[in-house]
This record gives structure tokens, C-alpha cells and sequence, in this order.
């Protein structure tokens, strides 16, 4: 599995960084093996009840990956406050990693993204917001797309269909619904026995969680100030090691 590779990125000297992004690696390494057995197994009780949880795991955990190897100082921050003497487990944290916040942009601020009256607490740093992906994402899928052999377009086909201007806008609605689909499953969200997630629900939903974090995590590698990251031949082949797992 190359997942983990793609998310987190190699591990590096020992610092507070590295020793969270290997924790989110170890667990995504895990959770994306169990996952990837699902999809490719017959489906049984262990796929139907804990199948969704091992997907949003991945989910949120490479999510949170990639926030930090885009952003260092959210997973350090993350890893400080939970290392405190008084870190609670019985109380909610609001500054803890949340998927809108996170991930999703909380609002779609300003119109303008550029401007000299911009209060600098509304400049979002989510992963999908404006300004990550006019920093980050646009000019990473440039280099990621000359960098693609063409020869392997089946392998590479969901990252040809997209172009910069429709990259985030893409990947926020689907990781939104992805999210959707696989906690009504954590949750065990159903009342009715005819909406509980069923085979086709979960491997469609599991693939494309799958497929989604690889090809953001690959791009996330020709983003220059990311941390942790492979040159593009090791992140091209870790990604098409890993796409050729799936079904």
C-alpha cells in the first residue's frame, strides 16, 4: 500500500512534525488495508457494519495529512494542545481538527479573494478554500499534469478529466459527499432497513475515497513549500502503484 506514502509523505528526522504526520501515516496505512479488502472481498457482516467507519478514517486522516504538509503549523498546533497535562477526553475541543473548518472552507468569503480591507482571521486555510487552491492546488496540477506520461492515461484518467480552474471545486463536492455516505454508516444513521448502506453503496463510496486522496496527495507533491514531499518520478510511481490495487 502506498496510500500512506502519497498523504503523509516520507517519514523524516525525528521533530514534532514528523512524529505526527508517521501517527496519521501508521493509521491511514492500516484503515486504507482494511478498506481496500472490503472493496475487494465479498461482501460480508464486518464490510456491512464497520466498512464505512475504516473509509471516513481515511477520509479525515489523509485530509488532515495534507493539511499539514501544507500547513505544518495546524498539525503541530493539534499535537501541543492534545500533549498538555490537562488534555480531557471528556470535553469537545473547539480548536480541534474538524472537516468544515479543516477541510471545508466554513464560508465562502469574500468575493474578491485579494484585497487591502481583507481581515487576515477570515482568509480561510482550509484545504479546498480560495486561497489554497489559487497557492497551492492550480499551479500543482499544472506540473503534476506535464509530468504524467500519457501512455498511462487509463491509469491517470480521473486527474486528466480535471483542469485547474474545476480541481478544488471538484474535490470539495465530492469529498462533501463522500463524507455524507460514509458516516450514515459510522453513525449507523438508518431507521429503515432499505437505506442501510448496502455492497454497491459501500465499494462505490470506498473507491472513490480511495481514488480521491491519492490524486490529491500525489499533486500535493509538486506543491514546493509542502513538507515532506517526494520528487515527481517516487510520487508518480507511489500513485500509480496504489491505482492499480483498486478494482
Amino acid at each position: 500500500m502506498s496510500l500512506s506514502l502519497l498523504t503523509c509523505g516520507p517519514s523524516g528526522s525525528p521533530c514534532e512534525a514528523n512524529a505526527t504526520l508517521d501517527l496519521l501515516s501508521g493509521s491511514i496505512e492500516a484503515f486504507s488495508s482494511k478498506s481496500l479488502s472490503f472493496l475487494i472481498n465479498n461482501f460480508d457482516s464486518d464490510a456491512k457494519y464497520y466498512g464505512s467507519f475504516c473509509s471516513r478514517v481515511v477520509l479525515e486522516n489523509s485530509c488532515a495529512a495534507i493539511v499539514g504538509r501544507l500547513d505544518p503549523f495546524r498539525i503541530l498546533y493539534l499535537a501541543s494542545h492534545q500533549g498538555q497535562n490537562n488534555y480531557d477526553y471528556g470535553r469537545p475541543s473547539k480548536s480541534g481538527f474538524r472537516w468544515t473548518g479543516d477541510v471545508i472552507p466554513e464560508d465562502k468569503g469574500p468575493i474578491e479573494i485579494w484585497g487591502y480591507d481583507h481581515d487576515i482571521t477570515k482568509v480561510s486555510r482550509a484545504l479546498f478554500s480560495k486561497y489554497a487552491d489559487h497557492l497551492y492546488w492550480r499551479p500543482a496540477l499544472v506540473k503534476t499534469l506535464d509530468a504524467i506520461d500519457t501512455a498511462d492515461g487509463h491509469i491517470f484518467e480521473a486527474l486528466m478529466q480535471r483542469t485547474p480552474d474545476d480541481f478544488v471545486g471538484f474535490n470539495k463536492g465530492l469529498a462533501g459527499k463522500l463524507y455524507s455516505i460514509l458516516s450514515k454508516g459510522v453513525h449507523w444513521d438508518f431507521f429503515r432497513t432499505s437505506v442501510i448502506t448496502d455492497e454497491s453503496t459501500l465499494k462505490d463510496a470506498t473507491r472513490d475515497c480511495l481514488l480521491l486522496l491519492a490524486g490529491l496527495g500525489l499533486v500535493s507533491h509538486f506543491v514546493p513549500s509542502a513538507y515532506r514531499t517526494l520528487s515527481a518520478v517516487e510520487a508518480i510511481e507511489a500513485y500509480k502503484t496504489f491505482r492499480v490495487s483498486l478494482p
